[in-house]
């Protein structure tokens, strides 16, 4: 009376199944790259943005300069003036006048952009010295600084340094 060798199986028992905690050490590998990617990015967002800064009140100072203000013309180089001393070091910028100061600017901008920039902005400067000049449009040199604004800045590590 031998029982069949099937009869004396006994039923098959499955495993636990696998639970998702603790996760793999790969998974835990990830886990830390990737916040660590995080961190380093919110970290330069920040820097960023606080590296903006005079950028951001220059464009809303800008925007509060008014062609009825006798003055409009001084008040952009002024707001130039003051923004170049932000991002440039003060000992090179801040001493410039008439065409060197020119010069600087229209170097801080694309080869392209250069000498339409210093052919645009030289009746401006002309003016500083005058009582009134009919012939400037304030909207076209609002428009003109802003461009060299958006353009020129903020300067690289290295060009905010060798100035």
């Amino acid at each position: 009376m031998n029982a069949s060798p099937l009869e004396q199986l006994k039923d098959i028992h499955l495993p636990e199944p696998v639970s998702w905690w603790p996760p793999a050490p790969g998974w835990w590998i990830l886990a830390l790259l990737c916040l660590g990617l995080i961190v380093i990015t919110v970290r330069w967002l920040i820097k960023r943005y606080r590296y903006r800064a005079a950028m951001r009140q220059a464009l809303s100072e800008l925007e509060q300069i008014s062609e009825a203000d006798k003055d409009w013309p001084q008040q952009l180089n002024s707001l130039l003036k003051r923004l170049t001393l932000s991002y440039f070091p003060r000992a090179q910028s801040a001493a410039l006048h008439q065409q060197q100061w020119l010069e600087f600017l229209g170097a801080r901008l694309p080869e392209k952009k250069r000498a339409s920039f210093m052919q645009q902005y030289r009746p401006l400067l002309d003016t500083l010295y005058q009582d009134k000049s009919p012939n400037l449009d304030s909207a076209a040199c609002k428009a003109l600084v802003r461009d060299w604004i958006h353009k020129a800045l903020p300067p690289s590590e290295k060009e905010a340094s060798d100035v």
